[in-house]
């Protein structure tokens, strides 16, 4: 009990397991019999990187240093702390995601110089074919336990349904919305050392665009459980979500016409509400080098749109610094949809590339084969890491 080195290597095993503050109070005793080096405190600094608390960490990797000025392996946690806590600005321009995003762009900040604080600010526009958007939006994870979370996000969106023949948009249906500010809080647990929990409440309160004086209050609740299998590789999840909006068939819209309610053109907006619920489930798979996704969802836009949805996910890490990723989706249409009982596939395939310390690169091409369009697009990102503010 009175060595330094024992407690320090006990430390050691107990940081390997997970159990971080039990490894934190092994070191104390270690610094307290005298065993103050540079790997002590590089392990402490570790640790309470771990832990989220990083104005400790940066205190003993400095500790670190001050001990042992050659240590090149401290100068290098303590450069990357502080590149990954600092200021960071990342843009994407193109169709980045495995949806039917034909060209858009975002540029968004984040700052982690807080302990167990996430912060992250951007704005987007993107052309969804059959809409445009834009989005102000900003978010915050706290982390209370290092891998649990509460997390709060603001954003304001607007929408706008340019009429252009010569790539089909239509004219907005009747619930269209115009400006939909938005609220959501989500709390991710985990409940055991295999099992997290998920629940996210989002509240938004959209206007019309055909009646822009009239709102609607909507709330969308969903739920989730990640289960870490015996098999370390091998994952699952079950999706609940339950949405409360208007009903299309029901909601009369001021000066339209909607052919499923009797009363002809509205004279008055009158909103109906409905709801819409999705119960599905992914299966996961990483193991050395691979990562894979396998989700199935029905109704997934809760707006009886599709009737399900199959996404999928092939990751490869070719080296520390290269990966790979092949993304496909594919949608059926309901029969309450106008493209009843039809298909669409998405085909995505991107690259991204840690070309240094500061500066992350991505690219990659998507296809996308709808009813209404067939296309491809392609993407770039970039990620540069200033370490400003910490």
């Amino acid at each position: 009990p009175n060595v330094a080195l024992y407690h320090e290597l006990l430390g050691d095993a107990l940081k390997r397991q997970g159990r971080l503050d039990e490894a934190l109070l092994e070191y104390g005793k270690a610094k307290g019999l005298g065993g103050e080096t540079a790997e002590l405190y590089k392990s402490m600094g570790t640790v309470n990187k771990w832990k989220k608390d990083f104005s400790k960490s940066k205190e003993y990797y400095e500790k670190a240093l001050e001990l042992k000025a050659d240590d090149v392996e401290a100068r290098s946690d303590l450069e990357s702390l502080r590149l990954d806590r600092g200021l960071q600005i990342r843009g994407w321009f193109g169709g980045w995601e495995a949806d039917y995003t034909q060209m858009s762009y975002e540029g968004m900040l984040f700052y982690g110089g807080f302990d167990r604080l996430d912060l992250y600010g951007g704005y987007s526009y993107s052309d969804q074919i059959y809409y445009t958007r834009t989005k102000l939006y900003a978010k915050s994870y706290y982390f209370y336990e290092p891998a649990s979370y509460l997390k709060f996000y603001f954003a304001y969106k607007n929408y706008d349904y340019p009429v252009d023949p010569a790539v089909k948009k239509p004219n907005p249906d009747s619930n269209s919305y115009d400006r939909v500010p938005t609220f959501e809080v989500e709390v991710a647990h985990w409940l055991t050392d295999d099992l997290r929990g998920t629940i996210i409440y989002e509240f938004y309160r959209p206007n019309f665009f055909h009646d822009q004086d009239a709102t609607a209050n909507n709330h969308k609740l969903t739920g989730e459980l990640y289960w870490l299998t015996p098999l370390e590789y091998l994952r699952f999840k079950v999706i609940y979500a339950v949405l409360r909006d208007p009903d299309p068939d029901r909601t009369e819209i001021k000066g339209r016409n909607n052919f499923k309610t009797p009363l002809g053109v509205a004279a008055a907006t009158d909103v109906v509400y409905q709801t819409q619920r999705l119960l599905g489930g992914a299966v996961e798979f990483e193991k050395d080098r691979w990562s894979a996704e396998l989700k199935y969802l029905p109704n997934r836009d809760l707006d009886n749109s599709y009737e399900y949805s199959i996404l999928t996910m092939l990751g490869y890490r070719f080296t520390d610094r290269l990966r790979g990723r092949l993304d496909y989706v594919y949608d059926r249409y309901s029969t309450d949809s106008i493209y009843a009982g039809q298909k669409a596939y998405v085909y995505m395939a991107s690259g991204f590339y840690r070309y240094s310390k500061a500066v992350d690169l991505g690219a990659g091409v998507k296809k996308l084969d709808l009813p209404a369009v067939d296309e491809t697009t392609g993407f770039v990102s970039v990620r540069y890491k200033t370490g400003l503010g910490f």
